[in-house]
């Protein structure tokens, strides 16, 4: 068997499950299952209103389930828990279930659909939806919907968030089907949102600066008042000045002059000489500007003396040609090849071809080995 085939066939057996529970558990408020594969079996959950009747006296109901669910679907040791329903009136299955016994009473549909839909409203769903479709009161079937609250139709949230139950009654016009959709208290909404409180930021203090504000500039300034000597007084401390900075040496010698006091705005520059204690024995000091442009018999052995270069220039049909050194006149494109230490520089010989090319004379040579006009100035190479 193919992997899709067997995913049919589980599906199949599940749906054929449940119909065989809501059969024989009917009496007992059967609310649904659920079933989990483990390595130790297949468990078996069911869901009802009144757990003791899926029991049995003594395990019997529960012994018989067992069996059947071995025999004719063949599980793998198959195990059956039953729990009891919380809120009856929040169960979808359940609630199908009672409204199709109701209407097998002879209930009429509305006094049916809306009692049902008070008690599930009543006991804190969100919204609830009843569909009953057949031949409510005549020969022609129709449906008839009763809806409160909110109720998603379509998407992934109809799937989530919203319970289904189906049951059918059968009567002597034929037979009406049950649909009980509920979304439950407590459910998040797709469309529900809430907002998230931000804390105020706390105030940022800004420190003092040297700008002025409008309490500085309102306030009083205090003058202190600055004594200013006179000339006579000025003479006076400046005596006193000299007079300290004189030091007699011991065989009455002066070694420090007396410290000169300015009587121009401009200042001499002084220079110290040194004491004949202190340069006794001690070479003078060479110029070292006279030695820096001196240059050593050593580096310059070999070199030839530096001469300047004389260069002249003429232009000869249009050709700028120069002669310099030992070399007699050439064209200026024409490469030098570099001379040797003693040796004087050798012109490369130079390669010309001339042709007219709409009333314009050009020509090629060595150094530019394209066409270009005759008139043209080669810059030196």
């Amino acid at each position: 068997m193919t992997v899709e085939r067997k995913f049919v066939q589980q599906g199949l057996n599940r749906a054929r499950m449940d119909e065989y529970f809501a059969g024989e558990l009917e009496r007992a408020g059967y609310a649904g299952m659920e079933m989990n594969r483990t390595p130790m079996g297949t468990q078996i959950t069911i869901f009802a209103e009144k757990p003791g009747m899926v029991i049995g006296k003594g395990g019997k109901v529960v012994r018989k389930l067992t069996r059947d669910m071995d025999q004719y679907y063949d599980l793998d040791n198959p195990q059956i828990d039953v729990q009891s329903v919380g809120i009856p009136e929040l169960n979808a299955q359940l609630m199908a279930s009672r409204i199709a016994s109701a209407l097998e009473r002879g209930w009429y549909f509305r006094k049916a659909a809306h009692s049902t839909l008070r008690r599930i409203i009543g006991a804190g769903a969100i919204g609830c939806r009843i569909v009953l479709s057949g031949k409510l009161t005549g020969p022609r079937s129709r449906i008839e919907k009763v809806v409160e609250g909110y109720i998603v139709h379509a998407g992934k949230p109809a799937e989530e968030i919203v319970h289904h139950g189906f049951s059918t009654a059968v009567q002597k016009l034929g037979t009406i089907g049950c649909s009980v959709q509920i979304v439950l208290p407590g459910t998040v909404l797709p469309d529900v949102f809430s907002l998230v409180e931000v804390e105020p930021p706390e105030p940022v203090i800004v420190e003092e600066t040297g700008v002025a504000t409008e309490e500085m500039i309102g306030a009083e300034v205090e003058i202190t008042e600055v004594e200013v000597a006179t000339e006579a007084e000025m003479t006076t401390i400046e005596a006193e000045i000299a007079g300290k900075s004189t030091i007699e040496a011991g065989d009455g010698s002066v070694v420090a002059g007396a410290i000169q006091t300015p009587t121009t705005s401009t200042t001499q520059p002084t220079t110290k000489t040194q004491s004949p204690v202190e340069t006794e024995g001690i070479p003078p000091a060479p110029d070292t500007e006279a030695l820096a442009t001196v240059e050593s018999p050593v580096e310059t052995e070999g070199i030839p003396a530096k001469t300047s270069p004389k260069t002249e220039t003429r232009n000869v049909n249009g050709i700028w040609e120069h002669k310099h050194n030992d070399l007699d006149w050439h064209a200026m494109p024409i490469v030098h090849k570099p001379s040797k230490p003693g040796k004087p520089e050798e012109a490369i010989a130079i390669e010309e071809e001339t042709r007219a090319k709409d009333g314009v004379t050009e020509h090629k040579h060595t150094g530019f080995d394209y066409w270009h006009p005759v008139s043209r100035v080669h810059k030196e190479a």
